[in-house]
């Protein structure tokens, strides 16, 4: 029996990377799966039938959720097939560098379309069901920089502080009708999109964290599992960090 048995998840940018990983994750542990997706059709299939094939239950859902019709659509059709949302994990998200001196607008405007506007307008429209059945977990992804900072990160570290306090507040908004809000904060985690990175940089970060490795995905999925089913009942408006140490909270 797993621990999201006859729950239904909607995790959002689940077509690669962290998202990719806790939706398969969710999938092995019972819940039905709703894969969001903006661009990347053929990733958001793997995906889909990564779960499938584990056994699990999962369809493909595209919506840029940066956008609210988009989101109201998706929130809508997962309502449609599934019946309910018992678990929004907002994951979407980008990264980017740039000195603050020379950061394109754009670039700053993006980091919070796509980590802080997508949460606040997914957040929006699945609430609805959640408060009609006075039951609902909300697991919205952070990262370390929102609590440390990063130099060529201004952009995103602001973006993921605001995620942490969006967390606790819309934590003390519907805690007393049974919807629970919490934040991971992960720092550097391996996955198809670190692939990127030098090797140079990705050591630089490992000799920085105080436990010398970098993350791994079973790091962060089983944090999301946590939050996501019923061993974390006494815990709202929290920010857990899956981090080496890098940031302690």
């Amino acid at each position: 029996m797993g621990r999201l048995d006859e729950r239904v998840a909607v995790i959002t940018g689940a077509g690669r990377g962290l998202g990719r990983g806790m939706a398969i994750a969710f999938g092995e542990e019972g819940a039905t799966v709703a894969v969001n997706y903006r661009q990347s059709a053929t990733g958001a299939r793997e995906t889909v039938e990564a779960i499938r094939k584990a056994g699990g239950r999962a369809e493909a859902f595209q919506a840029d959720v940066s956008r609210p019709a988009d989101v109201e659509r998706l929130m809508a059709e997962v309502l449609q097939r599934f019946g309910r949302i018992d678990v929004l994990v907002n994951n979407a998200g980008s990264v980017s560098a740039s000195p603050l001196v020379e950061m394109p607008i754009e670039m700053w405007d993006e980091a919070f379309a796509v980590h802080v506007r997508a949460m606040f307008l997914c957040c929006r429209a699945a609430l609805p069901a959640m408060l009609r059945r006075r039951y609902g977990k909300i697991v919205n992804l952070g990262g370390s920089f929102g609590i440390s900072g990063a130099e060529k990160f201004v952009h995103l570290s602001a973006a993921k502080a605001a995620t942490i306090g969006f967390t606790r507040a819309l934590a003390r908004e519907v805690g007393p009708e049974g919807v629970y809000v919490n934040c991971i904060a992960p720092a550097m985690i391996r996955s198809d999109t670190t692939d990127r990175l030098s090797a140079e940089y990705l050591e630089s970060l490992r000799q920085r964290y105080p436990l010398r490795k970098l993350g791994e995905m079973r790091d962060v999925n089983a944090t999301a599992i946590f939050l996501a089913s019923a061993d974390s009942d006494f815990f709202t408006g929290q920010t857990l960090a899956p981090a080496g140490g890098e940031v302690m909270v």
